[in-house]
Formats: structure tokens, sequence, C-alpha cells
């Protein structure tokens, strides 16, 4: 699990830093609205973080089972 829990931060790091860095790009500030909008992307962020860890999950699980049919053909 711990190779899971570290993509997960990885991932929400990366997309955090990355959507901190063109928020400060194109961003005037001071709107309450652009606010709301930057919250709840960082809430979306973070989904799709979680949807990334358990992609890698499924995949490595699905290499597992593979190679232990191929294991019971030979």
């Amino acid at each position: 699990m711990n190779k899971y829990s570290a993509i997960f931060i990885i991932t929400i790091f990366i997309c955090v830093a990355l959507y901190s860095v063109f928020g400060l790009l194109f961003g005037n500030g001071g709107d309450i609205a652009e606010d709301a909008i930057k919250t709840f992307g960082l809430i979306i962020v973070v989904m799709l973080s979680f949807l990334i860890t358990q992609m890698f999950y499924v995949i490595d699980l699905l290499k597992k089972k593979n190679e232990k049919q191929e294991e019971v053909i030979k």
C-alpha cells in the first residue's frame, strides 16, 4: 500500500503545484466567484488524483491475475 499512497501524494503535489502556478499566471484575484472556482478546482484535482491512484492499483491487480493464469497454463 505504500506504493499507492506515494503515487497519490505525488500526483496531488504535482497537480496542486501546477494549479497554483497557472492560477498565479492567469488569475487577477479579489473576486469571490474566482475563489469558489479555485476551491472546486482543487477538490476536483484531489478526486482525480485518487482516481489515478486507483487505476495504478487495478493495473497491478490485472497484471498479477494474468501472471497467475499464465502459470496455470504452463
